[in-house]
Order: C-alpha cells, then sequence, then structure tokens
C-alpha cells in the first residue's frame, strides 16, 4: 500500500491540480511537497479537506491507495456473499477451513462471519464457536453500527433465535435495525442503498416467524414491507421488495397471485445479465411448499 501523500499526489496530477489547489488553507506548502514524498503524515480532518479539494470520496481514495484494489476486509466478505446467495454452502464451509487457521484480523472477523451464515444454514453444520459469540453479542451490545455492521446484524438473527443463552427480543431488535438505517437516509435519496438491507432485514424476520410458526406476527411484514419507499430502490430492491409481497400471498393473500408474480420476476431475471443476489428458485420452491401445508392446516381447523 502506498503511502498516503504519494496516492494525493497520483491522484492531483491525474486531475492536473496544483498544490495551491489542493492544500491552499490546510497546510503550508513545504509541508504538502514532504507530505506527497510520504515523509510527512496528516490529520484525518485535513486529509479529508484535501479529498473533498480534489473531488475524490474517501472510498474511492482508499481503493486507489490500495493499488487499485478492493480493502482485503471487503474483498473476503464479497467471496463469503457470493457464496452464501447462490446456496453454495459446502465451497463455504471449504473456504472456512482454509482460512481458519489465520492469524490475520481481517480474516479471523470473516472466518466468524463466514461461520455464522453457516450456523443460520444448518445448525447441524456449524456448531455456535468462540468467535461466533464474541461477535454476535458485541454487535447486540452496540447502540449505533456502521453500514457492514448494519449487514452483519441480518444475518445474526436467526443464531439469536436459536441460542437461548442470550435474552433478545426481536421486536426490539427490529426497531433498532430500522432506526441505524434511517441514519443512512437523506431526503429522497438512499446513497448507502441500505433500503435493501432493510428489506433483507425484514425478510428474515418475516421467515424466523414462519418457521416458528408465529403467524400473526409474521402477517404483520406486509405492512413493513409496503412503507419502504419503492422509489428510492434499485432494481436489485424492486424485486427483492415484490418477491417477499409475493410470498406473503402465498401464505395469506392470493396464492395464484403471489405465484404469477414470483413467475413475473423470474421473467424479469432472466432478462438481465446479472442476476441479481436473490435466489427466486430456491427461496420459492421452500416457501410454496411450507405455504400449501400452512394453508392445509388451517382448512383442517376451520372444519
Amino acid at each position: 500500500m502506498e503511502k498516503v501523500g504519494v496516492t494525493i499526489r497520483k491522484i492531483r496530477k491525474i486531475k492536473g491540480i496544483s498544490q495551491k489547489q489542493a492544500y491552499s488553507g490546510i497546510v503550508s506548502r513545504s509541508f504538502a511537497t514532504r507530505f506527497e514524498r510520504g515523509e510527512n503524515d496528516i490529520q484525518s480532518g485535513k486529509l479529508f479537506e484535501i479529498l473533498n479539494n480534489l473531488a475524490v470520496t474517501p472510498n474511492e481514495f482508499q481503493f486507489i491507495n490500495n493499488n487499485y484494489k478492493r480493502p482485503l476486509m471487503d474483498a473476503l466478505l464479497a467471496e463469503i456473499y457470493e457464496m452464501y446467495d447462490n446456496h453454495s454452502f459446502s465451497e463455504l464451509s471449504h473456504w472456512i477451513k482454509k482460512h481458519k487457521e489465520s492469524n490475520s484480523a481481517e480474516e479471523k472477523y470473516a472466518v466468524a462471519y463466514a461461520e455464522i451464515l453457516m450456523f443460520t444454514f444448518d445448525h447441524s453444520i456449524m456448531p455456535v464457536t468462540d468467535n461466533t459469540y464474541v461477535l454476535f453479542v458485541h454487535l447486540l451490545e452496540e447502540k449505533t453500527w456502521t453500514l457492514q455492521e448494519i449487514k452483519m446484524v441480518k444475518i445474526i438473527l436467526p443464531l439469536v433465535v436459536k441460542n437461548t443463552d442470550v435474552p433478545f427480543s426481536i421486536e426490539n431488535l427490529t426497531r433498532k435495525f430500522e432506526k441505524n438505517c434511517g441514519n443512512y437516509l437523506i431526503e429522497n435519496g438512499d446513497p448507502f442503498r441500505v433500503l435493501n438491507e432493510l428489506i433483507s432485514f425484514y425478510s428474515i424476520v418475516f421467515q424466523i416467524y414462519l418457521n416458528i410458526r408465529s403467524y400473526k406476527l409474521a402477517k404483520e411484514f406486509k405492512a413493513k414491507f409496503l412503507k419502504i419507499n419503492e422509489h428510492q430502490l434499485d432494481l436489485e430492491g424492486k424485486i427483492t421488495l415484490k418477491f417477499w409481497l409475493a410470498i406473503y400471498e402465498l401464505y395469506f393473500g392470493d396464492f395464484e397471485s403471489g405465484e404469477k408474480m414470483i413467475h413475473q420476476l423470474e421473467n424479469i431475471q432472466r432478462l438481465l445479465s446479472d442476476k441479481g443476489k436473490l435466489n427466486i428458485k430456491t427461496i420459492f420452491d421452500i416457501r410454496r411448499k411450507d405455504a400449501i401445508n400452512y394453508r392445509k392446516n388451517i382448512a383442517m381447523i376451520d372444519n
């Protein structure tokens, strides 16, 4: 990884910006020269001012400063997300074994996260480890989350439900999740795509209630899905929102309408070169079968 000042100079040259334009009112010219040679360091506040003058976001700067590569943690989590979203659980299990003995703090954190994902898929495959336990207890105790914690908390939910040693209210966690997502929303905008995370969180809670047969609580989630401003969603978010509203119909509404909507969403995905993260067919097959059983049981009770 380059020295911060060396990367700043590279960006400044690319944009054709003079030292005066980049550093005026922030640091002296002599300091700026030494900084760009990698001889001086700089306070974070001043660095942000310089990045603002260069019209470069901190994320883009980090990417450039890392030789145009993702930070290690981002790269590891991207691998994990891809395997999990594609339901490649055997591959994910091998990934965990490969990285488990690493001394890298980033890899240890990523392994703990991957273990949580495996646990939520099948309790018999991956027992709760010390790393996993420490991670989710830490996240539950924190009042405010960054974007990465928001992504992780939604995966931890099924683990919390199964682990009776940690008393926690799903309803309280839901309110906390909503509040933290709200911190990243701006008027008429969702710059960090947190509404996608909120939809994903709602879908997980919705499925938890279906799995534990808490149908009264599950029914409440249609209102939550409908509260989300569809105009602020990207294509992936819109497809995912429509999908879960269709799953709701399979259980509690018009079954045929729900099926029709899901088939339409599958057709939309086929038109796209990138099918996105939502594995419609796998989830639909599981939920359709469970919804039919639910309706049969309701019919038997009514009769």
